[in-house]
């Protein structure tokens, strides 16, 4: 009877939670598509306008403050999201196509070519993503296509090997022996029966690949390597150290704005894990 109890008072407990996390996912993100897609919805000033006092603190008209030029710290934070949604974006597209079409073709061909491209995969690893792209952006110059670029040009292994892993998995499976037994080209065995099996473990990392690209940009942009000629995070944070002691907002507005955003996309993408992986599914439900 204790046994029951419990195990009736902990799944409501659980959906309650779940509903929380969702809520809250929803609703970051929401504001970050709307800041992306609309900036001028949620900040009506130019982030670039240096008209106000310079350093004043969060209230009144300049609802987080100004920085040393007198710029509205709140639309540069706003304009700043969409400058992180659009390379974030940019290099998780960029990622997914290059990710994918390796994972196909080496879970799908395998013998030699599998083990070739495996090895690319592993020889672009050993590189940590900073440095290349540090590397590659002193090379061909700082942008916001550029830094795109390169993000994804660094992300793409770990979504190939998850898409090649599902589907060596499912290779030998009977559905697939019988389609080729019926004649099918391998091309068409692995569009129509495999790949619609495999896609939804790599489409539930997405989020997390996401995530990866706005704290590179991030990172790259408080290096002074991001796109100048927009506002970003990053470089909001980098433009705020000579400041930390007299004016906290100017660090603290684009930090809580990168961890809530980061934080989210991490929650999604666990969420979409457990929906994709039917064992992780029950695991929570338990």
């Amino acid at each position: 009877m204790v046994r029951e109890k419990s195990t009736t008072i902990r799944k409501p407990r659980a959906r309650n939670r779940l509903g929380g996390e969702l809520f809250f996912v929803g609703l970051i993100l929401g504001l970050l598509l709307v800041a992306g897609l609309i900036p001028s919805l949620l900040a009506p000033q130019d982030p670039w306008r240096t008209g106000g006092p310079a350093l004043a603190a969060p209230g009144g008209e300049y609802l987080l403050g100004t920085d040393q030029l007198g710029r509205d710290v709140w639309s540069r934070l706003i304009h700043g999201a969409r400058t992180s949604l659009l390379v974030g974006g940019l290099a998780t597209l960029i990622a997914l196509v290059l990710g994918g079409l390796v994972g196909l073709i080496s879970g799908t061909v395998g013998g030699w070519i599998d083990e070739l491209l495996m090895r690319l995969a592993e020889l672009v690893d050993t590189v940590p993503g900073l440095l290349l792209a540090l590397l590659v952006i002193t090379l061909i110059g700082a942008g916001i296509w550029q830094v795109a670029l390169v993000i994804g040009l660094t992300g793409w292994t770990g979504l190939a090997r998850v898409l090649r892993s599902r589907l060596v998995s499912i290779r030998e499976e009977e559905f697939v022996l019988g389609a080729r037994a019926l004649g099918m080209s391998e091309a068409r065995v692995a569009l129509r029966h495999m790949l619609p099996l495999a896609w939804p473990a790599l489409l539930a990392l997405l989020p997390f690949r996401l995530e990866g690209a706005i704290m590179l940009e991030a990172s790259l942009s408080f290096l002074g390597l991001g796109d100048v000629s927009r506002p970003s995070w990053g470089g909001m944070l980098q433009d705020a150290q000579p400041y930390l002691r007299q004016a906290w907002w100017l660090v603290a507005a684009p930090g809580a704005a990168l961890a809530l955003t980061l934080f989210a996309l991490s929650l999604l993408s666990d969420h979409l894990q457990r929906l994709s992986n039917p064992k992780l599914r029950l695991g929570r439900s338990d």
